[in-house]
């Protein structure tokens, strides 16, 4: 766990870098879009131009959040340009080899255009028939050429200055043994996505055989945020979006629409009341409005330094805001991933929990669009607003919001009992325990503990004598970074760190009972 642990410090700048993409993403939508014509027009061509710009640059970073994190990773280590340097000639010899081993039987929406590479039919005449689109392999290649560059990067260092190729340095031989990892990756990656669309057809045909059915519903909602979170979300959406597999409807004139998302958008223009869509967007206004910002207010209440929560407590606001206005789930799926997995788990089962509730229910509100379902944002305040002033969605809302309060005190509760009890021992193996005592010692015995402080994933410990320390014992523990503040030693442990200051506190309180 120590080394997943250290992945949230790696990765945090892509996290912020991608919760800013989703902000400008939303601030554009806002002052755009027409469904919100009813609360504000904007006729201003430099603030339309602005908002366009915005908008494009936060679905270039949505879209590409792969890629930066690919990056972060590959840099983490000393000579990181030159890491760089063989990481990226492995990530786009990676795409750019999957154009030819893509098998025939894959669908349209496992290819991207990705950094506009494509390559015509006329120049692939021995590959005639095929889609000539790089494969769309998200967070999964990403983590796959990351484990290359530094395998060809590791053993470009052993490499002997003799021999037949003595005259190839160091950093180029890294980068030709990643080329060749990489045109190997590409052929195991093309291969194993015809075996994971079968397997996706299979659950796609489950699914849409009775979308009516809340257990079929709860299926979809549980691929559509685990695809999600690797940056494969389009696999599932675009099928139930706007394909036949999210039913049909046709029209006055005949003409027949299918897809949820499409059905929805078209009635909702021709001012009908859909009763056949929706059902693949509601459980988002419950998530955005609610369950999020109680996940966040739970997270912000495990903080006991005061000075800490005062200077964080203005992120903690515009994330709450961003979620309600906007969506927040991506970024903080993948920080749930890298910091507490079993909460993590909990969503993703919360969440097709909701797809199925609502079905069940036969209550469904879904959101006009009808763009790139990767940068989609459903489920937002303005627009359950706009629904909310029509009296015939009068039960729908009041389904909703009854739902939506009672998800924020689970999220707030589930979240405050996962850090405080769950975090570190779940299956109460003694590990806790071990944690705290070696701390103690490693600290210099509860004598010499002056303060103590915690945080979701990192302990902050002042003391009275810094020459009883005994630092290294923390290392072995467990902690991926120790580093000493003005505060104390800020001691990262995790999301266990609330759990070892509890446990400390709890014999410094019975070491002063029996003094």
């Amino acid at each position: 766990m120590k080394r997943w642990h250290s992945f949230f410090e790696v990765l945090q700048q892509p996290l912020k870098m991608l919760f800013l993409a989703i902000l400008l993403l939303g601030i554009g939508n806002l002052l755009t879009n027409p469904v919100f014509n009813p609360y504000w027009t904007i006729n201003n061509q430099y603030v339309i131009m602005f908002a366009e710009a915005i908008t494009r640059i936060g679905i270039f970073l949505v879209i590409y959040f792969p890629f930066f994190f690919f990056l972060r990773l590959v840099s983490r280590k000393s000579n990181g340009i030159v890491t760089i340097l063989i990481g990226l000639l492995g990530y786009f010899t990676f795409i750019i080899f999957t154009i030819f081993f893509a098998g025939e039987t894959l669908p349209q929406t496992a290819f991207s255009s990705l950094f506009g590479i494509s390559l015509p039919s006329s120049q692939l005449t021995a590959f005639a028939g095929k889609i000539h689109y790089p494969i769309q392999t998200g967070l999964v290649g990403v983590i796959i050429i990351t484990i290359t560059t530094r395998l060809a990067y590791q053993q470009s260092r052993s490499k002997s200055s003799y021999g037949l190729f003595a005259f190839v340095d160091r950093d180029t031989w890294g980068m030709l043994l990643n080329f060749v990892y990489a045109i190997a990756a590409a052929f195991l990656v093309s291969l194993a996505w015809s075996y994971l669309f079968q397997s996706l057809d299979q659950i796609s045909a489950f699914i849409a055989s009775d979308i009516s059915n809340p257990i079929n519903i709860f299926v979809y909602g549980v691929m559509d945020r685990v695809l999600s979170v690797f940056g494969l979300g389009s696999f599932i959406r675009q099928p139930f979006w706007y394909g036949s597999l999210g039913g049909s409807w046709i029209n006055m004139v005949g003409e027949s629409v299918v897809g949820d998302v499409s059905i929805w958008t078209t009635m909702v223009a021709q001012n009908l009341v859909p009763s056949t869509a929706g059902r693949f967007i509601t459980p988002y206004y419950v998530l955005n409005m609610f369950a999020v910002p109680g996940l966040i207010w739970a997270v912000y209440s495990i903080y006991t330094d005061k000075m800490e929560k005062r200077r964080i407590r203005l992120f903690f606001i515009l994330a709450t805001l961003v979620s309600i206005l906007m969506g927040t789930l991506l970024p903080l799926e993948i920080a749930l991933i890298l910091i507490c997995p079993l909460l993590f788990v909990f969503h993703i089962m919360y969440t097709g929990m909701l797809f199925g509730l609502f079905q069940a229910a036969k209550v469904a509100l879904g959101f006009s669009y009808t763009g790139n379902v990767t940068v989609a944002l459903p489920g937002n305040l303005f627009e359950f607003l706009n629904f909310a002033r029509n009296a015939n969605y009068s039960h729908v809302i009041y389904t909703i919001l009854i739902v939506g309060v009672a998800s924020f005190l689970i999220y707030f509760l589930v979240t405050r009992i996962y850090f405080k009890y769950l975090a570190l021992d779940l299956f109460n193996s003694g590990s806790s325990r071990r944690y705290v005592d070696t701390t103690i010692e490693a600290m210099g015995g509860t004598a010499n503990i002056k303060m103590l402080h915690a945080s979701i994933n990192r302990l902050t410990i002042q003391v009275f004598d810094n020459s009883n320390l005994k630092l290294s014992m923390l290392s072995e523990l467990g902690a991926t970074r120790i580093v000493e503040t003005r505060a104390g030693y800020s001691i990262d442990f995790g999301s266990g760190s609330t759990m070892i200051k509890r446990g400390i506190e709890k014999q410094l309180r019975a070491v002063q009972r029996s003094a």
